[in-house]
């Protein structure tokens, strides 16, 4: 197979990452996912990636893998600590990716190795691939999203974190230049539509749809393309032709969009909307720590926050670093703006109704 090797350079929210591959079409993939944050190659990194791509099945001791037997300790029976360095052999539900990481004067460095098969027995992926050999470069494409997040998003967040006092919780936001509405709460429950709907108001920008950094006082966009299914897209209405699609289809017919604007300073929320499905539609007035507690609950239940949290925790074994107070932080955060529970009941159309009481939303509390 060919080799790629071909570095893209990013920057987000002053965190800077040089990621290479050996597999073609990766770094095309990386620059339209986060287009909005690719420059110029310059300076010293922050991480450095590498996409190492192997055709068969996964190794499965840190020999095979790694081509060592050098380890001082095991936190856990797949993560093997030697100093400064990492080897990770199960990661969460993506059990084909093997990495090793490595802190070395201030900056991470990531080897991700991806053993790619088309089945689950070695003695018949032969006959698989012979079959799908039409389709053997889409299927491999089909795991590019997913290493994104292990090679570029999970690090650069991870920094921000520790270095930056920046948290991640499951949610969206939108601002028109001054002030946020965050949307957060379970997932499914329809934020993404709602901040698609909200961003095509005049004026308006979207952060987020999904994951959103904060701090004690402001949130700001965590860079990732939205995935929105044919409905979602129909009730989004005018903020729908905000969104370009990147072509790339997703589970449960969802397709991949980036939006056309967004907004990437720090914003302070002008409210906080905790978005849920009800019976009709409606919305109440939450108190600061009911809505911390509804937010915090929100991103326990997504996947995706749990992901970065593991990862977390795997380099700060190795660079001796500890996740803040993300607790402390996100109660300050609500003690500031108007909270509310906005239910979503079935067929409303919810972004409608809540344009049309957002002035109200808005309004400056006194009393908070």
């Amino acid at each position: 197979m060919k080799v790629d090797g071909r570095a893209v350079h990013l920057q987000v929210h002053g965190q800077r990452l040089a990621i290479s591959s050996e597999i073609p079409g990766f770094a095309d993939y990386v620059e339209t996912a986060m287009q909005a944050f690719v420059c110029p190659a310059g300076g010293r990194p922050d991480v450095e990636s590498h996409l190492e791509w192997v055709e068969g099945p996964r190794a499965r001791s840190l020999p095979e893998a790694f081509g060592t037997s050098s380890w001082q300790r095991r936190p856990d029976r797949d993560l093997y600590i030697d100093g400064n360095t990492a080897f990770w052999l199960r990661i969460d539900d993506f059990l084909d990716l093997h990495i090793k990481a490595v802190w070395e004067d201030g900056v991470v460095r990531l080897t991700g190795r991806y053993y790619f098969s088309i089945g689950t027995s070695p003695r018949t992926e032969w006959l698989r691939r012979l079959r799908h050999r039409g389709r053997l470069d889409i299927l491999r494409a089909h795991r590019f999203s997913t290493l994104l997040y292990y090679l570029v998003y999970h690090p650069l967040l991870w920094r921000l974190s520790r270095f930056e006092g920046w948290h991640v919780v499951h949610g969206g936001a939108v601002s028109d230049g001054r002030r946020a509405v965050v949307l957060a709460g379970m997932p499914g429950c329809g934020k993404s539509t709602l901040a698609v709907a909200l961003a095509g108001r005049p004026g308006w920008k979207m952060l987020s749809d999904n994951l959103l950094l904060f701090n004690a006082s402001s949130v700001m966009a965590c860079p990732e393309l939205l995935l929105l299914d044919p409905g979602s897209i129909a009730r989004a209405g005018q903020g729908a032709s905000r969104l370009t699609p990147t072509g790339e289809s997703r589970v449960f017919g969802r397709h991949a969009y980036r939006p056309a604007e967004m907004e990437l300073s720090p914003v302070e929320p002008g409210t906080i909307l905790v978005v849920e499905r009800g019976r009709r539609s409606s919305v109440r007035e939450l108190t600061p720590e009911l809505c911390r507690d509804r937010m915090r609950g929100g991103s326990t239940m997504a996947k995706e926050v749990r992901r970065i949290a593991i990862m977390g925790q795997v380099l700060d074994e190795i660079a001796g670093t500890s996740a803040p107070d993300e607790l402390a932080d996100l109660g300050r955060l609500t003690a500031g703006p108007a909270c509310y529970s906005l239910s979503i009941g079935p067929g409303q159309d919810a972004a409608a109704e809540l344009g049309s009481c957002l002035p109200q939303l808005l309004a400056d509390r006194p009393d908070r």
